[in-house]
């Protein structure tokens, strides 16, 4: 079985590969994917059991639906086992109009490629598809929104800075004299207009200072250290990654 997670940007693209790592048994695939090449920022192929799984940053927000088409175009082009059977679109509240907005889009480029549905693809559940292949054959697909608010404890960074927080008190002062400066640097909010950007921009000065020297092992073993198996008890919607 293919699978295909779609995120923003290189933060989600990291992080959910040490999610999927630690609390869903995935690990790292000795043969790379490049069906993506040129059309997002940068993917990994993970694997477990038959199964493969690529992840991919799209380049932000903007580019999640460009790449959904792509996918899916992909999909109805394929022939035998090339196809995914389960495409996942990551997202969050602060970086898009309306829940009901990036739907409606999804439906869109659903309907323009053929891909039919009982239902229109709706938050927080797997939704079933039929469509035909490059052979004629009827095919299946599943396709998972989610739409995470992050404006409170539920970003992955938020929790990572926790996690590290409660594990060292050094560190945990670091971070929260790190919270404060971001908080209160931009006062006109001229760079730092959405919530989301806080959230980054605390996650990645505490990182600057950590790691200063671009220590990129030590980055790495810091996210690899941390627990996301109780990330998914937080952020529940996360739990429909277990199916892929």
């Amino acid at each position: 079985m293919n699978s295909i997670i779609l995120c923003e940007g290189s933060t989600d693209f990291v992080l959910l590969q040490y999610l999927m790592r630690k609390a869903y048994g995935w690990s790292d695939a000795e043969n790379q994917s490049m069906i993506l090449r040129g059309k997002v920022k940068r993917s990994r192929t993970l694997e477990k059991g038959d199964g493969r799984l690529t992840i991919a940053g799209c380049g932000g927000v903007s580019r999640l639906l460009p790449v959904l088409d792509y996918v899916l175009e992909r999909n109805r082009l394929s022939a035998g086992n090339e196809a995914n059977d389960k495409i996942v679109l990551i997202t969050d509240r602060d970086e898009i109009e309306t829940e009901a907005f990036f739907e409606n889009k999804i439906n869109g480029i659903l309907e323009e490629h053929d891909f039919h549905g009982e239902e229109g693809i709706c938050h927080g559940k797997w939704d079933g598809y039929t469509y035909r292949n490059g052979q004629g054959k009827e095919k299946q697909v599943e396709l998972l929104l989610l739409v995470i608010p992050f404006e409170e404890k539920g970003a992955m960074e938020t929790f990572l800075l926790g996690a590290i927080s409660q594990n060292d008190c050094y560190d945990a002062d670091i971070i929260e004299k790190t919270n404060l400066f971001v908080e209160g640097i931009d006062s006109e909010k001229r760079y730092l207009t959405k919530r989301r950007y806080l959230t980054k921009a605390k996650f990645d000065v505490y990182f600057s200072v950590r790691t200063a020297a671009e220590q990129f092992v030590e980055r790495q073993n810091i996210i690899k250290n941390i627990e996301w198996e109780k990330y998914i008890l937080i952020q529940e919607s996360f739990q429909k990654l277990e199916e892929i």
